[in-house]
């Protein structure tokens, strides 16, 4: 890429001018000559040399149509620095987004799933159970209370028969207990459960089951007594 050239010269006479690149002026000449009716020529196609004082001010259009581009591509190449960085740093926090929120956005889009037409129908009832801890869990933030859990879960019981509790129960096997298998799913959604007494009772036994088996034995000592026979 090279400076763009214009050659110019009046219709009654034969000198070839440059344009005037510095001042953009119409009708007159990088020398600084005023043309009354300036003729435009085409570079390609004039084989008169320009004059002697347009070529000496050459140089310095040059260095000042190069300085511009420079600074035109240094700007843009600041603009684009900028947007590197912003994405850079858009792909780094997401990147780097706690798992919660993930798990946050999962328990939304599930939650949107369940109540979207053609949705299968819970078939076991900690579908059904699960289900009413995911709209809970959609109206909490990050942690959902121990006695809105406790009170969504006793009014789920509350609707059960008998032989269905019996089969909850079933259902839920090694988690012992509807509120334990609740805290556990809770959990999986990235979300905690606030003064949650299930959770201090396990702790609590851990603790104590840990102290009980690195506790040190006493040592015991053995004494040698006399036979009462005088032996």
């Amino acid at each position: 890429m090279e400076p763009p050239h214009t050659y110019v010269r009046d219709a009654s006479a034969s000198v070839v001018h440059h344009g005037d690149y510095l001042n953009g002026r119409d009708g007159y000449t990088l020398c600084g000559t005023a043309l009354g009716n300036p003729t435009r020529l085409d570079p390609a196609e004039t084989d008169v040399a320009p004059c002697s004082a347009c070529e000496a001010k050459l140089v310095e259009y040059h260095l000042t149509w190069w300085r511009d581009r420079a600074q035109t591509v240094t700007a843009e190449l600041d603009a684009l620095r900028v947007k590197y960085r912003e994405m850079a740093d858009l792909v780094d926090d997401h990147r780097h987004q706690p798992a919660a929120s993930q798990h946050k956005a999962d328990v939304t889009e599930a939650s949107g799933a369940e109540t979207s037409e053609g949705v299968e129908e819970p078939k076991t009832l900690l579908d059904h159970a699960r289900r009413e801890l995911l709209e809970l869990c959609r109206q909490c933030d990050d942690a959902v209370p121990y006695w809105r859990l406790k009170n969504l879960m006793q009014a789920f019981s509350d609707k059960l028969s008998t032989d269905e509790r019996v089969l909850l129960a079933q259902e839920i096997g090694t988690e012992g207990s509807l509120i334990r298998w609740c805290t556990t799913e809770i959990v999986k959604y990235g979300h905690s459960v606030t003064n949650n007494p299930v959770q201090v009772e396990s702790e609590a036994t851990w603790d104590a089951w840990t102290q009980d088996s690195y506790q040190t034995p006493k040592k015991t000592k053995w004494r040698l007594g006399r036979s009462h026979n005088g032996s």
